[in-house]
């Protein structure tokens, strides 16, 4: 939508819809006016034809119900987005029945607000084009995992292909790798393969892009991974763009349970665009001071970009023995708990050196079993009791004075 979406507010206190409307104002939406229940948001909806209404779902529960429905009715292409006060499922459930798209929980942040207006648009604006046939395509309904970091020689590679190797092992569902780093682009080396085609051949015309195009530049991992390789010299970077990537990625999410996306240490159109498409970013971070500063900086970039804070799961790579920080001290300087945190492992860099992962090069050693660990977090699979050990497979204080502390984001889950 290449305008400010049209809001309209709903709610029983006037009050609390100037308090919604200055929010919504102060973002950039377009706030067409505000209304009470009944009569007075039917009016109001009739009139200025909105794209989105935010009403507050308070008692007496059934007016606000039945202001839904009448709503709903009178503009089916017009998402509701809800949020109330009241406690218990009961209340979402049924507000949910009657029409609306997405329930918030009062009092409503700004940054939730508004990630859920433009989540409910882009649904509806997937669903008319449906609709009207301009797509066949098949659902996107792959999980991208964007693997991200603020800087390079941090781990990132290394994870991404544990990462999807585990999630093939353990969840038996289709993996694929996009090597994103325009710089370097290790993937295939870490993997040990040759690469003759990559993801520069893909710099076409987006709609000549297919998925027998993309497949004929992927290659498939004895682990059972998928590989869309970086090319060998940065310079054939040079043709793909931002848009190459997001119709390459669309037609693996149609294809493959898991996408997912190595970035490089640095910032671009590209890594910008895998971050705007990610289901969730694993953002990696080492113990050194420039690292957490760096990573710092990234969550606060990604944060004015009102970025939804919920998909980032701050991963710490410990990448030497002297890493001895702890998880909290971590959480209170970067201001977010630590989802995951890789233990220093010796056989990582083995592994590195022949070509495989250390989950199937080393399947028992410290970082493989956090790894498998981490994969089964990510993806919600439950883990499988095992009654004997896989075999291995044989070879062929200071950063707190510099960075400060931040205010503590709430949104994470730690997982230690």
């Amino acid at each position: 939508m290449a305008r400010n979406p049209r809001v309209i507010v709903i709610g029983p206190e006037p009050v609390n819809r100037d308090e919604v409307q200055k929010m919504l104002a102060l973002s950039g939406f377009s706030v067409l006016g505000e209304a009470g229940y009944g009569i007075e948001a039917v009016s109001l909806a009739k009139k200025s034809e909105p794209d989105v209404v935010v009403i507050a779902i308070e008692e007496p529960l059934i007016r606000a119900l039945q202001t839904v429905e009448a709503l709903a009715d009178l503009l089916p292409q017009s998402p509701i987005i809800g949020h109330s006060s009241i406690k218990g499922s009961g209340s979402m459930r049924r507000a949910m029945v009657a029409g609306v798209k997405d329930y918030l929980v009062s009092p409503v942040k700004e940054e939730e607000l508004i990630n859920s207006i433009h989540a409910v648009l882009a649904q509806e604006e997937r669903r008319r084009a449906r609709l009207a046939g301009e797509t066949d395509e098949p659902v996107a309904a792959g999980t991208v995992v964007t693997v991200f970091g603020a800087k390079g020689g941090i781990g990132k590679t290394t994870i991404a292909t544990n990462l999807a190797t585990a999630l093939v092992q353990k969840t038996k569902q289709s993996v694929v790798v996009v090597d994103l780093d325009t710089r370097f682009g290790d993937v295939a080396i870490l993997m040990d393969i040759p690469v003759e085609r990559s993801i520069a051949d893909l710099a076409m015309p987006e709609e000549d892009i297919t998925r027998e195009i993309v497949e004929e530049c992927t290659y498939t991992h004895n682990t059972g991974v998928t590989i869309l390789p970086a090319p060998i010299r940065p310079t054939d970077w040079r043709n793909v763009h931002a848009g190459h990537i997001e119709r390459v990625v669309t037609l693996l999410m149609q294809t493959h349970d898991y996408v997912i996306l190595d970035t490089p240490g640095t910032f671009n159109d590209i890594v910008a665009r895998a971050l705007e498409m990610a289901t969730m970013v694993v953002l990696i971070c080492t113990v050194d001071m420039a690292s957490l500063k760096d990573t710092l900086l990234a969550i606060d970039m990604l944060r004015s970009w009102n970025f939804p804070q919920d998909k980032i799961k701050l991963v710490i790579n410990s990448t030497n023995e002297a890493s001895n920080v702890q998880p909290q001290e971590i959480r209170r300087m970067l201001g977010r708990d630590v989802f995951w945190n890789v233990p220093y492992d010796r056989n990582i860099s083995a592994a590195t050196q022949l070509g495989m992962p250390v989950v199937v090069a080393k399947p028992q050693s410290k970082a493989s079993e956090s790894l498998t660990e981490m994969a089964y977090a990510l993806s919600g699979v439950r883990r499988q009791q095992q009654t004997t050990k896989p075999r291995e497979v044989q070879k062929s204080g200071f950063l707190s004075r510099i960075l400060g502390s931040v205010p503590e984001d709430k949104t994470e889950v730690s997982v230690e």
